[in-house]
């Protein structure tokens, strides 16, 4: 998903709507902030040896401790604002980096997204690694390869 998904996703919301992030561990907590929207272009090689280029973009969040939840228009704010100021952030696949308590931070790919009684939710899913060379042999569904029998063909054989 990127960012022109998830806004496309929540511009049908209430702009007044609570704006809720929740990982399976729960919601986001209530005055959370936007501390960063970031664009990055990436070069890197694989286990397998190819190099690829890439772009990704990042919307970190800073677990709050307030009375409410961030608006979807204030949100969109933030966003329309940033867009025009970072090209390439709003069509990069985007992921978010945040942590419950602010400790321990991870990557999470965007969920659905469901507005529903004054709230939009957003469901947040853990990243993880993948073996790229796997996911080009052998699919999406590829999870591991050093190590993994015929798997391991596609990057270390």
């Amino acid at each position: 998903m990127t960012l022109t998904d998830l806004l496309t996703a929540l511009a049908d919301a209430p702009q007044e709507a609570a704006l809720v992030f929740a990982t399976s561990k729960g919601e986001i907590g209530a005055g959370y902030h936007v501390t960063e929207l970031r664009h990055a272009e990436i070069t890197g090689i694989d286990c397998g040896g190819v190099v690829s280029r890439w772009g990704e973009a990042i919307l970190q969040l800073l677990d709050g401790g307030g009375r409410d939840h961030m608006a979807v228009g204030k949100f969109l704010a933030i966003t329309a604002k940033s867009v025009t100021q970072v090209p390439g952030l709003s069509a990069a696949p985007l992921r978010v980096e945040f942590a419950h308590g602010n400790a321990g931070m991870s990557i999470y790919a965007l969920g659905e997204v469901a507005v529903e009684r004054g709230r939009a939710m957003v469901t947040l899913t853990p990243e993880r690694a993948l073996c790229k060379p796997a996911v080009r042999a052998f699919g999406p569904e590829a999870a591991h390869c050093c190590g993994a029998g015929a798997v391991e063909t596609a990057c270390c054989g």
